[in-house]
């Protein structure tokens, strides 16, 4: 998983006749016309392989039912549904949406069903109540339907914390490491006491990335404003800023041979992130098994990842499709996504099942879901504007320009701001 990315504007400088245009199932358009199957688009590892097969012999419980997914690079997908929403030809009758950028379809809503016309209001208490509302433009149309989650927690290394004499058991170190402010404090004490003087995070935009998840609000709010000027901004990029004043941060790019070099050996203390990347951590870092737990992230958790399905206006049979959503989404078959793919359910109801409650022995026999499972069941609502990564992005810019070049943090500040405000007035957000 990567940082919000933007993959394109709204469709109406393509094709500004689109908006305004409804339907409810037509043949003309679709992708799937003239065959006896829906089409869905998804990138790989977006949807359990077992389940797609299943779907593509028949959907059970839907007679009569085929739908064939065909599988798009995760960077192209999105600005290949824009190209056959454009075009009016070869549209997805489904599409998975990461939930980066599913605003970034808010201005062209009318091309996608509003999931609510065919009962999608009967299933939402399956659902996490933050996840449901996301699905949501600000008109008021449901235009996504819950795939998975991303809920957060922090990752630390007990026996450093434990040899450089701090609480290391994972209740102990949620009540010592409660907010930002603790967790620096306990960076400190690592640093001038733990075996090898580790550093606390791997860069700081993670952590600057965490803090902004756990606002409801980001960089531009429903009127269409920017506010990434204010303070829930501003503390998020002070507090990574005092990281790095204290000397905290290893200062390494993840995803990098000195990033994997040092999560292998006892460099990088913690890291602040979801779910998903403990799968590359355990690839990354194998000889540290054992040595990880889980707890509460600082300050409370927060979403960061998942993804959301849509049913677009070209699909064929709204009502059927809505039946495979149902079906491939709902609880049971959310597990089993679970336990194939690690995709994390966004039905509670999953995180009761055994199948979720299995010791880790990388975490030193933890139990993942103890820690994840209340993280996605209290993540905040958060609102995601269609400009957001727009706007967002001259401040990671900056912050990297910081952590990496020297930058003042205080000028880089200023340039952030500026630069975002100046983009975005193009845009038409005031």
């Amino acid at each position: 998983m990567s940082r919000r990315r933007f993959l394109g504007a709204s469709l109406g400088g393509a094709g500004a006749g689109l908006l305004g245009l409804t339907g409810c199932g037509t043949e003309e358009g679709s992708a799937s016309a003239g065959s006896d199957h829906l089409s869905l688009w998804y990138w790989k590892g977006s949807l359990s392989d077992k389940l797609l097969a299943t779907a593509r012999r028949g959907v059970p419980g839907v007679p009569g039912l085929r739908v064939r997914g065909s599988q798009i690079p995760d960077g192209e997908i999105d600005s290949k549904v824009r190209t056959s929403l454009a075009a009016r030809a070869y549209v997805p009758d489904l599409t998975v949406v990461n939930s980066d950028n599913l605003a970034t379809f808010f201005p062209d809503e009318d091309e996608f069903l509003d999931l609510r016309t065919l009962g999608a209001e009967s299933v939402r208490g399956q659902y996490l109540d933050w996840k449901w509302k996301a699905c949501f433009t600000p008109t008021g149309r449901m235009i996504g339907f819950p795939l998975d989650a991303g809920p957060t927690a922090l990752y630390y290394r007990r026996d450093l914390f434990e040899k450089a004499g701090l609480p290391h058991e994972p209740e102990d170190v949620a009540e010592g490491v409660p907010t930002w402010e603790k967790f620096i404090a306990a960076g400190r004490t690592l640093r001038a006491k733990g075996p090898g003087k580790p550093c606390l995070v791997s860069n700081i935009g993670n952590v600057f990335q965490q803090v902004l998840l756990q606002s409801p609000q980001q960089f531009v709010d429903a009127d269409n404003r920017f506010i990434g000027d204010q303070e829930h901004v501003r503390r998020a990029w002070d507090l990574s800023v005092d990281i790095l004043r204290q000397g905290l941060s290893a200062r390494i790019t993840d995803g990098t041979p000195d990033y994997n070099a040092a999560m292998s050996g006892s460099r990088v203390a913690t890291m602040t992130t979801a779910v998903w990347a403990s799968y590359g951590l355990k690839e990354t870092a194998p000889k540290t098994s054992g040595s990880w737990r889980l707890t509460t992230l600082p300050d409370g958790p927060c979403n960061y990842g998942g993804s959301y399905v849509t049913l677009t206006r070209y699909c064929r049979e709204p009502e059927a499709a809505f039946a495979f959503l149902k079906w491939l989404l709902s609880p049971a078959n959310q597990l089993k996504s679970y336990q194939e793919m690690a995709l994390f359910p966004t039905t509670p109801a999953a995180y009761a099942d055994p199948a979720m409650h299995k010791p880790d022995s990388f975490f030193g026999g933890q139990q993942p879901i103890d820690v994840f499972g209340p993280a996605a069941q209290k993540a905040p609502v958060v609102y995601f504007s269609p400009y957001e990564e727009t706007a967002n992005t001259p401040f990671f810019q900056e912050l990297t320009n910081v952590e990496m070049l020297g930058k003042n943090p205080d000028r880089a500040w200023r340039d952030a701001v500026n630069t975002a405000e100046t983009t975005l007035t193009r845009v038409g957000v005031s």
